[in-house]
């Protein structure tokens, strides 16, 4: 059983992209003419395409899978998948940190940071590299 339902995601995608058909939207992916349909009629929601958008149009994930929000929000979702990582556990790590973005005010946020930063040392160890430069 699916966790969202595929076709408001794929008129989402669909919206992204520029076009108004399946065939055209599996064609921006360099798929056959059925694709796109296959997911719809299987509810199967592409996940993987999904993150490509987020990474190449600077899409919310949040806006794109569950429709809230706007179209174009922190990508901290997309950004932690940057490698090209299939790893659920970083899409649950990306998607939980989006939420928690989206939900908390900047004294929270900076306190998530500190506790990040003292339970993984190499989270302080990038950061401060990233502000050597």
């Amino acid at each position: 059983m699916a966790e969202f339902e595929a076709a408001p995601i794929i008129d989402r995608m669909q919206e992204v992209v520029g076009v108004r058909t399946d065939i055209a939207l599996g064609q921006y992916f360099g798929y056959g003419t059925s694709t796109v349909s296959g997911w719809r009629t299987r509810n199967k929601v592409p996940y993987e395409e999904c993150m490509i958008l987020a990474k190449r149009k600077g899409v919310s994930l949040d806006w794109l899978l569950l429709g809230t929000g706007a179209m174009h929000g922190e990508a901290t979702s997309a950004t932690i998948t940057e490698s090209g990582s299939s790893d659920p556990r970083m899409h649950r790590i990306g998607g939980f940190l989006s939420h928690w973005m989206g939900t908390h005010n900047e004294d929270e946020k900076a306190w998530l940071e500190m506790q990040l930063a003292r339970a993984v040392p190499e989270y302080a160890d990038w950061v401060a590299s990233r502000h050597k430069t």
